[in-house]
């Protein structure tokens, strides 16, 4: 199934890169990003971008979830490199990129497909408010924290 705005993501859960198992709850809003690959420059930036802006995220109540089909020693290793203080949920299954519906890249030399980097900011509700598609990554994290902070704005905003 294909989520796009305004679909509801159902409970799931995950296995983290440090072992630990992720509960995927309605409740606080969510920044879910998927990216192909640990080992290349453009996800290095995309989830430093993200490291860089992680306060702001969670002084607006949110969490920053990167989720990515590597082996976890290379996610150890990612989250090292990056000095990541975020959750990366290993996808080494494919499932959430499937759920996603996300996968169709093959890379040269490879023949397994990887996720495309698509990012899903996810309401409190479970329903997906933004979905943002061929994501540039050096400006994913700016671009979500604008919009966390503006539907955040009319929220507040209808409720006064």
């Amino acid at each position: 199934m294909a989520f796009s705005t305004g679909d509801h993501v159902p409970s799931f859960t995950a296995r983290r890169d440090d072992g630990q198992t992720f509960q995927f709850n309605q409740g606080r809003w969510t920044v879910l990003y998927f990216f192909p690959k640990t080992a290349t420059t453009h996800c290095q930036l995309q989830a430093r971008q993200y490291q860089a802006h992680l306060s702001a995220f969670r002084e607006l109540g949110a969490e920053v979830i990167g989720v990515n089909g590597d082996p976890r020693r290379e996610q150890v290793q990612f989250r090292d490199l990056c000095r990541l203080d975020y959750p990366l949920l290993n996808d080494q299954s494919q499932a959430l990129s499937r759920e996603f519906d996300l996968l169709d890249e093959v890379w040269p030399g490879e023949s397994v497909p990887r996720p495309r980097r698509e990012t899903f900011l996810i309401g409190p509700d479970g329903v997906i408010r933004r979905h943002w598609k061929a994501v540039d990554p050096g400006q994913d994290a700016p671009s979500v924290l604008g919009a966390l902070r503006e539907l955040q704005e009319e929220t507040t905003h209808l409720l006064t």
